[in-house]
């Protein structure tokens, strides 16, 4: 480009410039709808896992002593998991406040779900590997 008397060339740089901005701004914004969804997925399976096990523990709990259940979330876990992308989380059983709460992390985010019994004894920490016996004991939730 050479510039002329009438500023033709200023002219043609301001819109070669202008449509770059908008093209580097339309690939941000498809970036950012990506990431958006896969943390919004990561929140949805970690929800899942949380009420799936205090489903359990609570199920266990209203049944009344010596009833348990075989939690196994292995199977949960495939489920969530895609060929390229497994879920992976971490779910602690803790007392907090005088409530039963498991909070799950995965991927840097943490979801809390409340739990009927307020005893437990055992496994506290549950990952997404593993199979688990849940049994109420005289009131008191027992995890192995």
């Amino acid at each position: 480009m050479f510039s002329d008397d009438k500023g033709q060339a200023s002219a043609e740089f301001i819109l070669i410039t202008i449509i770059v901005i908008i093209v580097i701004g339309g690939l941000l914004s498809v970036i950012s709808s990506n990431q958006d969804k896969t943390l919004t997925g990561d929140v949805g399976g970690a929800r899942v896992m949380g009420e799936k096990i205090a489903e359990t523990v609570n199920t266990v709990y209203i049944n009344g002593n010596g009833y348990s259940i075989d939690l196994d979330l292995r199977t949960l876990n495939q489920t969530l998991s895609s060929p390229t992308a497994p879920f992976t989380m971490t779910a602690t059983i803790s007392n907090t406040g005088g409530f039963g709460v498991v909070s799950v992390a995965t991927a840097g985010n943490n979801v809390n779900v409340n739990l009927i019994p307020k005893r437990f004894n055992g496994t506290l920490t549950l990952n997404n590997k593993n199979l688990y016996h849940i049994k109420n004991v005289n009131g008191t939730i027992q995890i192995s």
